[in-house]
C-alpha cells in the first residue's frame, strides 16, 4: 500500500511538471471530462483507457459506447507512460464503476522511449492499482495481434507482445481482476492478426472490433451492474 501511494503521488508530481509542455495530453479531454461529469452514472459506467485501439473504437463505433454507458478515452499514438500520466484526469475524476484499461503496443513500438517491458508492466500495474484504492473496478486486457508496425522498424514484434500480455494476463489472476483476451480471438496461427479484421495488420476494423465488443463487454457485466 505504502508504495503504491508513494507512486502515485510521484506520479502526480511528473503529471504537473509534464503539463506545461502538455507531454500526456491533457488537453485532448479536458472540456469533455467536465461535461461528462455532469452525466448521470449509467451513462459514464465505465471509462475505456488507452491508444488508437480504443481511440478509433469510440469515434467509429459511437452507438457501442453510448448504448452500454461507456466512455472512451483513447488517444492515438500514446504510451503507458503518458496513459499513466493522464490516468487521474480521464479516469478516476470521472468516478466510473470500473475502467477497461489496454496499452502496450505503443511501448512495443518504442514511439517515444526504449521499450523495456518491465516498465510498460509497472505502468499498467499502476493504473490498475490507482483504480483499485479509488473503488473502482479494473479490467485488463490483451495487446491486439500485430507482426509489424508501418511505422516502426522494431522487430519480434508478435513474441514481445505475446510476453507482455503474459505478463499482464498472470498479474490480473492474481489479484483476481477481469482480464479480456483479444489476442487468442484476433490472433492467426503465427500470432499476427487475423485476415479480414484490420486494414493494415494492427488495428482493428469493423470486422474487428465486433470480435472485441462482445468479449469486454461480458467482462464488463461480471463487475459492474447498470
Amino acid at each position: 500500500m505504502k508504495k503504491v501511494m508513494l507512486f502515485i503521488a510521484a506520479m502526480a508530481f511528473v503529471g504537473t511538471m509534464c503539463a506545461q509542455q502538455d507531454w500526456a495530453n491533457f488537453k485532448r479531454y479536458e472540456d469533455s471530462n467536465k461535461e461528462v461529469k455532469t452525466w448521470p452514472q449509467s451513462q459514464r459506467r465505465v471509462v475505456f483507457m488507452g491508444n488508437s485501439i480504443t481511440d478509433n473504437w469510440a469515434a467509429r463505433h459511437a452507438d457501442f459506447f453510448k448504448e452500454n454507458g461507456y466512455v472512451g478515452r483513447g488517444i492515438s499514438g500514446q504510451t503507458t507512460y503518458q496513459m499513466v500520466l493522464r490516468f487521474y484526469e480521464d479516469v478516476i475524476a470521472l468516478k466510473p464503476k470500473a475502467v477497461v484499461i489496454n496499452g502496450g503496443t505503443n511501448d512495443i513500438a518504442q514511439n517515444n522511449h526504449p521499450y523495456v517491458e518491465e516498465r510498460t508492466f509497472q505502468n499498467i500495474v499502476a493504473m490498475a492499482q490507482m483504480a483499485k484504492q479509488n473503488g473502482i473496478k479494473v479490467i485488463l486486457t490483451s495487446i491486439t495481434p500485430c507482426d509489424h508496425y508501418s511505422w516502426s522498424s522494431v522487430t519480434d514484434v508478435i513474441a514481445k507482445i505475446k510476453s507482455l500480455n503474459a505478463r499482464v494476463k498472470a498479474y490480473a489472476k492474481k489479484n483476481k481482476m477481469q482480464y479480456v483476451d483479444y489476442f487468442s480471438a484476433m490472433a492467426d496461427e503465427r500470432g499476427a492478426m487475423r485476415e479480414g479484421i484490420s486494414e493494415e495488420g494492427c488495428h482493428p476494423n469493423a470486422a474487428g472490433y465486433a470480435v472485441m465488443g462482445p468479449l469486454v463487454k461480458a467482462a464488463v457485466d461480471k463487475v459492474v451492474k447498470k
